[in-house]
C-alpha cells in the first residue's frame, strides 16, 4: 500500500521550525513598537520649554498654568502673540482656545512640563 506524505519526525521538525519562527516574528514585532514609540517622544529639556514659552508669545504673555486632566492648560494675556500652528506642530492632540486659554496634551508628563515653564517664568 502506498502511503502519502511525509514522516512523522520530518513533520515533528516542520512544526517547530514554524513554531520558532513565529516566536522570532513576535518578538521582533514587539521590539521594533518599543524603539518606535521611544523614537517618537519628545524630551523635556531647556529648549523645548524655551520655545513653548516662545511660542506662546513668552514669559510676559503667559499669565498662568496649570494642568487640567492630564492637558496642560496655559492661560495667557494677548491671544494675538501665541503661535497657535507652532504649538500644533508639537502637540500630541489638538490645541482648543477658549478665550484666553490654550489647552493642549504632549507626549509627556504636563505636571512636569508646568512646572518647568514655572520656573522659567
Amino acid at each position: 500500500m502506498f502511503k502519502a506524505g511525509l514522516p512523522i519526525p520530518a513533520l515533528i521538525a516542520i512544526i517547530c521550525a514554524a513554531v520558532v519562527v513565529l516566536i522570532i516574528a513576535i518578538v521582533l514585532i514587539v521590539v521594533l513598537l518599543k524603539k518606535k514609540k521611544k523614537g517618537s517622544r519628545i524630551t523635556i529639556n531647556d529648549e523645548f520649554i524655551n520655545n513653548l514659552i516662545s511660542l506662546l508669545g513668552e514669559k510676559d504673555n503667559i499669565s498662568n498654568v496649570t494642568v487640567d486632566n492630564g492637558r496642560l492648560k496655559i492661560s495667557v494675556n494677548d491671544l494675538d502673540k501665541v503661535n497657535l500652528e507652532g504649538i500644533k506642530s508639537i502637540a500630541t492632540s489638538g490645541v482648543f482656545v477658549t478665550g484666553n486659554i490654550i489647552k493642549t496634551l504632549f507626549r509627556l508628563d504636563s505636571t512636569t512640563i508646568k512646572k518647568e515653564i514655572e520656573m522659567k517664568l
